[in-house]
């Protein structure tokens, strides 16, 4: 159970960093540290919404996949979207639109697991 649990974050953050990285690239994030801002926002906010899902589904398998996903998907967005724009103030990580970042991003990442 501990190496598919390690399977599972793994491949999610991966997958999620690949997408979220060329979205943050697309939407003009080019300093090293706006990628690093981008990174360690993934690292705390990812784990935790899979943990969430996969909990959810496990307790309360009865419950819609896609209403459960959308609204773990928007508290992301905003908590994403609240900590670039916090960083966002300073010049030095800088972060050009980083409510239009974490929707872009966030969307991007959720519809190609959608999809699959």
């Amino acid at each position: 159970m501990a190496s598919y649990l390690i399977r599972m974050f793994g491949f999610s953050l991966a997958l999620t960093l690949g997408i979220e990285l060329a979205a943050a690239f697309i939407c003009g994030v080019r300093s090293r540290r706006g990628i690093l801002l981008v990174v360690l926002v993934n690292i705390l906010t990812n784990p935790l919404v899979v943990m969430l899902y996969w909990r959810i589904r496990f307790y309360l398998p009865e419950l819609p996949r896609v209403p459960v996903q959308v609204g773990l998907e928007a508290a992301v967005i905003v908590v994403e979207a609240l900590v670039y724009r916090s960083f966002s103030r300073n010049a030095k990580w800088r972060i050009p639109r980083p409510v239009l970042l974490s929707v872009t991003a966030n969307l991007c990442s959720w519809l190609l697991y959608a999809v699959n």
